[in-house]
């Protein structure tokens, strides 16, 4: 019997609809399906239905579907990683550029049962805060960006970057975005950083309002290790914080550092649908009427 834990963002949007359709398609066959507790008063009592605590179903199942926007997939990517476990995404927000499905489209779950489904892999990063003496403070996986900048006050800060060992630029601005081709679509892009396939491992590096006309993404390769300190004056100083993927931000002390680098773990997308990520962004950004005036 195959063991399919479903994490829905109930109860925001149709997510709960949407679960109930996942249940509905999935009951009838061999499996089982794990929710966490807090969905039962949504759901009630349903055959091969059973609900327990989130590590336990994260450990237990097969494979993981996530039912939300972007952000909710982002949420539970890096605990799918950690315990090997392929995610199928559905849509249930607003762009869902991680999604596998649309809500449409539930009817294709039946292709789990059959082997008619592939598996691909996404990089993910691994962003540390180090105190002055390099002693490691905080540490964080994401699979879209890392953020590192001011929180609050509405003055830029200046932020040094190094990569590999050698300096790569000063910035005056909001902060840095250090992305991975996944994240390239997310605040990334936003920024004016490029838009790069997902399939791709490398990292992108791109201010955010940096005052100055010549600032410019760079893309690196997923071997590199970015050094992010901060620059302003000790007489003058401004408060950095590294976020991940929306999580709640880590204050990086001042004489401290920010070292990004690729994980030595990825995430695994289930895709049932044939299509690339090409026609994927076209579906997403023109058809919906995000790239045109």
């Amino acid at each position: 019997m195959m063991k399919i834990t479903v994490l829905p963002d109930i109860p925001y949007g149709d997510t709960v609809s949407i679960t109930n359709e996942i249940i509905d398609v999935l009951a009838p066959t061999d499996t089982q399906l794990l929710l966490p507790p807090d969905t039962a008063r949504y759901i009630g009592c349903k055959e091969r239905v059973h609900f327990a605590p989130y590590t336990s179903i994260i450990q237990e199942c097969d494979l993981i579907i996530v039912v939300g926007g972007d952000g909710t997939v982002t949420k539970y990517a890096s605990d799918a990683a950690c315990n090997n476990k392929p995610v199928l995404a559905i849509n249930g927000g607003h762009l869902g550029f991680l999604s596998g499905l649309e809500k449409s489209e539930i009817s294709l779950l039946s292709h789990l049962m059959d082997g008619q489904y592939r598996i691909k892999k996404r990089m993910l990063l691994k962003a540390e805060v180090r105190d002055s003496s390099g002693t490691v403070i905080a540490s964080e996986l994401c699979i879209n960006d890392a953020i590192v900048g001011r929180a609050g006050s509405l003055r830029m800060v200046d932020i040094g970057v190094h990569l590999d060992g050698k300096f790569l630029a000063k910035h005056r601005a909001d902060g840095i975005i250090v992305a991975t081709p996944t994240g390239s679509t997310a605040y990334s892009m936003s920024a004016g950083g490029p838009v790069v396939d997902p399939h791709m491992e490398c990292i992108i590096i791109t201010p955010v309002c940096s005052h100055s006309l010549t600032a410019r993404s760079v893309v690196c390769n997923s071997q590199s290790e970015i050094v992010i300190k901060n620059c302003s004056e000790k007489n003058d100083i401004r408060q950095l914080y590294l976020t991940t993927d929306s999580k709640a931000p880590v204050s990086v002390p001042y004489d401290g550092s920010v070292v990004i680098r690729k994980a030595n773990i990825s995430v695994e997308f289930i895709t049932i649908k044939k299509q690339s990520f090409y026609e994927i962004l076209q579906e997403k950004m023109i058809e919906r009427n995000i790239g045109r005036g």
